[in-house]
């Protein structure tokens, strides 16, 4: 069947919602396509690309990063500026040819359980930017909250993510496992570290793809708050995931998925500790 019975091009982001309120519930957003192939409709649907909307580009202001949501995957990959941590996690996305047409925005707007940024703005406690009839900012909580979809009204669209800028005394860390590099990812974690008087102040740990959808891990962060970092502490809190929904994959049992979340979960923090601790 086909996904798609016809395809528009409106020529700014005004245009793009137009068109989307005027088809309702038969239009659909199209940013880098690259995740068409896990997406099913009922009845074809009509295609508004995005890419003219004026939505690409990264700006430094004010100690944060304001990232288009058409921003390709290799553009933040390729991006340096003092305080960027999202090359790293771009670094390990697929391949290069994905990566030239997949969007920040696109990654993030549909979850699946293997998707990469949602883990790391979770822990990097990013702000979603929403244009309705009004700007809205939605905080990484609550958009990754259930599926970002529930959010957006017909019309709506995600324009662009904001997150600070890791500044002295912080640091991120991140972990992804694959069997192969092209792979999807069996777990995903990072985090982001505060460090003063050699303890560490802040933390926030998420967690992706051994579990259904990414989260947060409390339980983890209260356990290494107020410690000196050490990769001991961190591996005795990378055990304290919880009972989990773990997604097995390729015939791997619950109990071995939970184990790759683990080393994922010790590993991102060690290496947020490690950076934190020097800087």
């Amino acid at each position: 069947m086909r996904m798609f019975k016809d395809f528009v091009v409106p020529a700014s982001l005004d245009e793009a919602r137009a068109e989307l309120k005027r088809l309702g519930p038969e239009g659909v957003p199209l940013a880098g396509a690259s995740s068409l192939l896990f997406l099913k409709h009922k009845e074809p649907k009509v295609a508004v690309d995005l890419s003219r909307a004026g939505l690409a580009g990264i700006c430094a202001d004010a100690g944060t990063f304001v990232i288009g949501a058409m921003t390709t995957i290799t553009a933040l990959r390729e991006y340096q500026a003092e305080g960027w941590v999202l090359d790293r996690v771009a670094g390990h996305f697929v391949t290069q040819q994905i990566r030239n047409h997949s969007t920040l925005g696109g990654n993030i707007v549909r979850v699946f359980a293997w998707a990469d940024f949602p883990v790391a703005l979770l822990a990097l406690d990013a702000t979603m930017i929403i244009r309705g009839d009004e700007e809205r900012r939605v905080g990484a909580g609550e958009f990754f909250g259930g599926q970002p979809v529930r959010l957006l009204k017909t019309g709506d669209l995600l324009i662009g993510v904001q997150l600070p800028a890791r500044s002295a005394g912080q640091g991120f860390g991140y972990h992804k496992q694959t069997r192969v590099s092209a792979d999807f990812s069996q777990g995903t974690a990072a985090a982001w570290m505060e460090v003063a008087g050699g303890k560490i102040k802040a933390v926030r740990v998420a967690l992706g793809a051994a579990v259904t959808f990414p989260c947060r891990l409390s339980a983890v962060e209260q356990a290494v708050v107020g410690q000196k970092g050490s990769e001991k502490l961190f591996r005795a809190a990378a055990t304290q995931l919880g009972e989990r929904n773990w997604r097995t994959v390729a015939g791997f049992a619950p109990d071995y998925i939970k184990h790759i979340g683990e080393v994922a979960v010790a590993d991102a923090l060690l290496r947020a500790w490690q950076e934190a601790a020097k800087a």
